[in-house]
């Protein structure tokens, strides 16, 4: 399953925290975002590694990019019906 657009901007505590997933899902994302090597930068003004504009990368460990294989099918198809049915 594809990760959605839009979606890959988000970490995984971002998506655990504001997306309605079942709490299967809920635990194996706080589980990624425990363990993620290179975490994304959070926002900010761009002082102490911080970014003022949303980064998709592919190196960082709590971005969709790099653990949506990580998540079986059903926790994917979790988080994509969640994404779609967001306000």
């Amino acid at each position: 399953m594809e990760i959605p657009d839009g979606l890959q901007y988000w970490t995984a505590d971002q998506i655990a925290e504001c997306l309605p997933v079942g709490d299967d899902t809920y635990r194996r994302l706080w589980e990624i975002t425990a363990g993620a090597s290179n975490p994304k930068p959070l926002g900010g003004d761009g002082t102490g590694g911080t970014t003022e504009w949303p980064e998709v990368r592919d190196d960082c460990g709590n971005q969709p990019r790099s653990f949506w294989k990580l998540l079986t099918e059903e926790q994917q198809k979790d988080i994509v019906q969640a994404y779609r049915e967001r306000d």
